[in-house]
């Protein structure tokens, strides 16, 4: 099945880089932790700040880290040799249906949270800009360097658009800072960071998650919610 989290054909031919789906699969895995905290805090099974604890703060960031620099280097990858335009179209078009999606759902289901500019449309976006990066390694790493110094120490952001809006988004990732962790799993790429590993041969539940990583990204949040309202109105019946 089409993996939207990351290019198309990669990993087609009879080499596998382990090392990569590891990186996806462990992204997943804090991804679903994270939001079951999330669910956990909406209905009082837990108390939780997620703005103010440095450890829920920092933790979906390092969630997206891992899954753009997952990107960059499949990226790397798959586009080692030629850029397939239609490729990089048709996944694009793709992954910014399923971004529209949920824009539109959370936009009527969250009116004062809804995602205008999410994880899915960030890597949509991204895999245009990052093509001009694949064969510019050094510089990715100034860039990926500079980037998030720009944005969380000096506070220099790219994109004003996003403060007019009044809203905190459920799930925001913005092009600045994170093109930069696009470009930096490009340039891991290029010194090989991606065979480590190579002789390894990890589960089949491992290579399962990382094939489906999106229809997980989609799916484990509403099973997650449904799951947790459901022994919160079990627990309140008694």
């Amino acid at each position: 099945m089409f993996n939207y989290l990351k290019p198309s054909g990669i990993q087609a031919d009879e080499t596998r880089y382990p090392i990569i789906d590891y990186i996806r699969v462990f992204a997943i895995f804090l991804m679903v932790v994270f939001h079951l905290a999330w669910d956990l805090n909406i209905f009082k099974f837990v108390s939780i700040n997620f703005q103010k604890d440095p450890f829920w703060f920092w933790l979906p960031r390092f969630i997206v880290t891992l899954f753009l620099i997952s990107m960059g280097m499949s990226m790397a990858i798959v586009y080692r040799s030629k850029i397939d335009s239609k490729k990089v179209w048709k996944r694009v078009a793709k992954i910014g249906i399923f971004a529209i999606l949920i824009s539109g759902f959370t936009y009527f289901a969250f009116p004062r949270n809804w995602i205008y500019f999410g994880t899915l449309h960030c890597i949509a976006i991204c895999s245009i800009l990052a093509l001009p990066f694949l064969r510019t390694p050094k510089l990715n790493l100034i860039l990926a360097v500079l980037f998030p110094v720009l944005y969380w120490i000096l506070k220099i952001r790219f994109v004003p658009w996003s403060k007019s809006l009044k809203i905190v988004s459920m799930d925001y990732i913005p092009l600045h800072p994170w093109l930069g962790m696009v470009l930096l799993g490009i340039a891991m790429s290029h010194f090989e960071i991606h065979k480590l590993l190579l002789t390894h041969k990890p589960p089949k539940w491992i290579l399962w998650c990382s094939k489906h990583s999106l229809e997980i990204y989609l799916i484990h949040q509403g099973l997650l919610y449904g799951l947790v309202y459901l022994l919160y109105m079990t627990l309140r019946n008694f």
